[in-house]
């Protein structure tokens, strides 16, 4: 429990830090990038296998670069939940989550 957490917590930071690197994406406050974090887990789990499903020929005709497209759909309807978070259109979100994923990931494995 406690693992998941500090997980979320480390997305939520990567989410203030992503605000400040990308345009188009605006963060209010740490609560909000948190529970940003927390809608897009909850998202992830229950969305992103469906999503790669229905849009497996795409994945496979891109060699997987599609699926940087579920992830920026998810960011969107993420941001469109949480009023603590504003996404200006796709190409925010596409960075925004590729950034966010990349740093994260790498904070976390770093943590390990």
């Amino acid at each position: 429990m406690i693992h998941h957490l500090i997980q979320l917590a480390i997305v939520a930071f990567t989410v203030l830090l992503t605000a400040k690197i990308v345009p188009g994406i605006r963060v209010k406050s740490f609560g909000g990038a948190f529970f940003f974090a927390f809608v897009l887990a909850v998202l992830n789990k229950l969305l992103y296998t469906a999503l790669v499903f229905l849009s497996l020929p795409f994945v496979l005709l891109t060699f997987g670069l599609f699926l940087l497209v579920i992830n920026a759909v998810l960011w969107m309807l993420a941001s469109k939940i949480v009023n603590g978070v504003e996404t200006d259109g796709f190409w925010s979100a596409f960075l925004g989550s590729l950034v966010t994923t990349v740093i994260s990931t790498g904070i976390i494995h770093f943590l390990r």
